[in-house]
């Protein structure tokens, strides 16, 4: 074989693997915290680890087609932070088209609400390597658009002994 036909062969190999995991990325769709877990039960993720899922409906969590938070968004948020420093949070907030005249599209929006709420935690003592934000969800369409318009927080704590 000529260096010319390995080079080719190696990029058509290369070309194949990608096109291998852009479909594996778009099939997981909307589902990718339980492919994330399904991958961590069988790559030997830590048993003892306790994982806890908070979801805050948005209109109550956030002003309407804003990014501050509301009164009682804070206080969840508060109350969150009162786990140990290690843990980690997960912050989902859905990437939504908000109803009526706004100044951030909806991509900016979601960043800003994700924001809003780290900043809260920051405030709280949470370091920023413990807080994990994911834009990476579905707008406000479908037959899930009523749990796709929800905040999720999921903390992960290790017990005291690790």
């Amino acid at each position: 074989m000529t260096p010319a036909q390995r080079t080719t062969l190696s990029f058509l190999d290369l070309a194949l693997i990608m096109t291998g995991v852009m479909a594996m990325i778009a099939s997981v769709g909307d589902r990718h915290p339980a492919v994330a877990e399904a991958l961590a039960d069988n790559f030997g993720a830590d048993k003892a680890v306790q994982v806890s899922t908070v979801t805050l409906p948005l209109a109550q969590a956030f002003e309407p087609q804003e990014a501050r938070l509301t009164a009682q968004g804070t206080r969840e948020i508060i109350k969150l932070a009162g786990q140990p420093k290690s843990a980690e949070f997960g912050i989902a907030v859905p990437v939504v088209a908000e109803k009526g005249a706004t100044r951030l599209d909806r991509w900016e929006l979601a960043a800003a609400r994700t924001a809003a709420i780290m900043r809260v935690l920051a405030d709280q003592g949470i370091a920023d390597s413990n807080m994990l934000p994911d834009l990476a969800r579905p707008g406000d369409t479908g037959p899930a658009a009523t749990q796709a318009r929800d905040v999720r927080i999921t903390v992960r704590t290790k017990p005291a002994a690790q």
